[in-house]
């Protein structure tokens, strides 16, 4: 009988899975990040041995929420086990959790069906597995499969009727489960191989398989591990055997499985395997050190072992995935110091401040100064080391922000150049070759809202502040989706009146309002824990002060609350002077960077959740401006735009298209951050 299955990962095997599944007549709702625009379009390919699979895209369901997918008879996860951690975990399985749902992970560790029976709340339903299966994405949505379709399935509670289900699932599908007595078993197999494999392959600074059996010393304490891993392992078996006080022999991993595995990992197929583990750490990813690593060390703690070639992998590992971070963060410290040293250079040089164009609301209720949570001593961009958070300076961008975005003319040239006509005005997502500015931008604002969706439940009781809301384009297929209420917050008051007009059209007028102001001179005092999400669309980078509107939005956030926005930045590490032909056409300050923002969401108390760098779309979506200037000089030119105006747009966005082609020096892409402070 048919079943709807969600697979909760979108990675090679998920993505097999799905297609595997969906071929034997299973509804599959695929959940998908990076490659969800190709699959959706072209539906999923695998080459395989065994057979290949073309699934059209009206056959499977593509989502980006796994609130859209809903309950479901069956969660397949194939998530890295990181995505288990903290409260991410349930916001990604919990909405295809229905009262009678069966939960299988196919993940690697220790512990994980602890963390999955948390998210279900009953360990009856929570099956795992440990798939044997080499596949790998070879282009979006295209998987490459080479051998073997084992995969050991296992009960939490080792209960055979369910394993059985489980088999004969996956049996129709041209896998080959296995079923396990015992699941820990399996999985402390499993890790007495990733253990001491990957966890020398990291201590050794990155190396294969075949260079750990080079080095006689490295040999031998690569051995030692895997011993101690499997006394751990059977000292732990028999402790939760004797706790559930099962009757007969506990399944404990059997005498010479070590030295099986051992002669296995000698072979010559292996000598320059690079295990996932060890490739994540030379790319720097995260790392499933948790699940892999640091459980079975705690086990072992908890047990009494003495394990000490255990603790010295765990130790390294930790102390190299702690260096790894502090270079990060030392390239952000010096990103901000680069950028402050041309913030100051170039506000040196600054005209005398524009005529004040402030909101009548905002300006009687701006907040004084907080102080940052580091000075500007040890950070660039603290309120107090930057010259141009001064007032005076913050309503000089609000006014001119309002001059390049909100008089008839430069409305009408933003929404037919970079809006195609619509009310979506700011960078595009192209799914196809085809797509027009229009339609990648609508794109944009799909997956922003389903991101939104994705960290928390967004529908009618929501209450959402829309930060620099422009024409409403956003906030219209929000409300229209999710029946949510929407403050617009916003400058333009032209816009803004725009914004209620279509808002009436659309029969949405009760659920949106528009609050004129300028969010450089602070948001409403009333507004404390007043919203369950903020959304923002490219307008960040006309803060004069990007920390201090980043403090503010996680003030009017709710405990819990969600912040998504996207921006145009520069790439870490480029020169200011590069980035010339966007600041000097548009009222940026001076440009963002992802690593600085990402710094930025953590000192303002917020938790970031996830960066999507979309910054490969970006010189194709100059082109097309440049090409809709072009192609509608003349029709620009009869409304009132000047032969002035026009040509300092060509030859801006000619010099974007040159500098993203040759140096690829613009970035652009979506943050998502929690409010996690209570």
């Amino acid at each position: 009988m048919s079943k709807k299955i969600a697979v909760i990962g979108g990675g090679a095997l998920g993505q097999y899975l799905s297609a595997r599944l969906t071929q034997a007549g299973h509804r599959v709702s695929l959940l998908l990040r990076g490659d969800y625009c190709a699959v959706k379009e072209n539906g999923l390919k695998v080459q395989s041995p065994h057979g290949d699979v073309k699934v059209s895209p009206s056959d499977l369901d593509v989502f980006q929420s796994p609130v859209e997918i809903g309950e479901a008879d069956w969660v397949i996860c194939t998530l890295k086990a990181n995505a288990l951690q903290g409260s991410a975990g349930k916001r990604l399985l919990k909405p295809c959790i229905g009262p009678k749902t069966r939960v299988l992970s196919l993940l690697n560790g220790i512990g994980i069906d602890e963390a999955i029976s948390d998210i279900v709340g009953d360990s009856e339903r929570v099956l795992g597995g440990l798939a044997f299966i080499a596949a790998s994405r070879v282009a979006p949505g295209e998987v490459s499969h080479v051998f073997t379709e084992k995969i050991t399935v296992g009960h939490m509670l080792d209960d055979a009727e369910m394993v059985a289900e489980a088999v004969d699932l996956l049996s129709n599908c041209q896998l080959s489960p296995e079923p396990t007595t015992s699941l820990l078993t399996s999985r402390w197999e499993k890790v007495a191989w990733n253990f001491p494999f990957a966890g020398m392959g990291i201590v050794c600074g990155g190396v294969s398989v075949g260079e750990l059996f080079q080095r006689p010393m490295v040999r031998d304490l690569t051995r030692n591990v895997m011993d101690e891993i499997c006394e751990t392992a059977n000292r732990d078996i028999l402790h939760r055997h004797n706790e559930r006080k099962r009757s007969g022999e506990p399944p404990v991993i059997p005498v010479g499985f070590a030295d099986k595995l051992w002669k296995m990992s000698e072979g010559e197929s292996l000598k320059d395997y690079l295990p996932s583990t060890v490739i994540d750490f030379l790319n720097e990813r995260p790392v499933e050190s948790e699940f892999i690593f640091g459980e079975p060390l705690a086990r072992a703690d908890r047990l009494g072992l003495d394990v000490p070639n255990m603790r010295m992998v765990v130790g390294v590992i930790d102390s190299l995935l702690n260096t790894q971070a502090a270079q990060k963060e030392q390239h952000v410290q010096e990103v901000e110091k680069s950028s402050q040293a041309q913030l100051e250079s170039r506000d040196s040089k600054r005209m005398p401040a524009a005529s004040s164009a402030t909101s009548s609301t905002v300006s009687s209720i701006s907040q004084p100064a907080k102080k940052r949570a580091f000075s500007g001593a040890t950070r660039g961009f603290s309120r107090e080391a930057c010259e141009i958070a001064k007032s005076d300076q913050k309503t000089e961008v609000g006014a001119k922000v309002v001059e390049q975005y909100d008089s008839l003319l430069t409305r009408k040239f933003y929404q037919t150049v970079m809006g195609g006509g619509g009310n979506d005005i700011h960078f595009g997502i192209f799914r196809s070759s085809s797509d027009d500015v229009r339609k990648a931008a609508g794109l944009t604002t799909s997956m922003m809202l389903d991101l939104m969706a994705m960290l928390s439940p967004l529908n009618a009781n929501s209450k959402v502040l829309d930060l620099g809301s422009g024409h409403g384009g956003s906030t219209h297929e929000m409300v229209q989706r999710f029946g949510n209420t929407t403050v617009c917050f916003n400058i333009g008051e032209e816009q803004n009146d725009m914004n209620l007009e279509e808002c009436s059209k659309l029969g949405i007028a009760n659920k949106v309002s528009c609050h004129l102001g300028d969010f450089n001179l602070g948001l409403p005092s009333e507004w404390t824990s007043s919203f369950d999400f903020v959304h923002s669309c490219e307008v960040l980078c006309h803060a004069a002060d990007k920390p201090a509107i980043l403090s503010d939005i996680q003030r009017v956030l709710k405990p819990a609350g969600v912040l998504v926005f996207s921006d145009i930045m520069g790439q870490d590490g480029v020169d200011e002077n590069v980035l010339r032909p966007f600041t000097d056409r548009n009222t940026t300050t001076y440009m963002g960077r992802p690593s600085l923002y990402k710094h930025q969401i953590r000192e303002a108390g917020l938790r970031e959740v996830a960066y999507v760098d979309l910054s490969a779309n970006l010189e194709r979506f100059f082109a097309l401006m440049l090409a809709n200037v072009e192609n509608n000089y003349e029709i620009l030119k009869s409304e009132g735009l000047t032969d002035e105006y026009l040509n300092n747009w060509i030859g801006s966005l000619s010099d974007r298209v040159k500098v993203q082609s040759e140096y690829g020096a613009f970035a652009w892409g979506i943050f998502a951050a929690v409010n996690d402070t209570e």
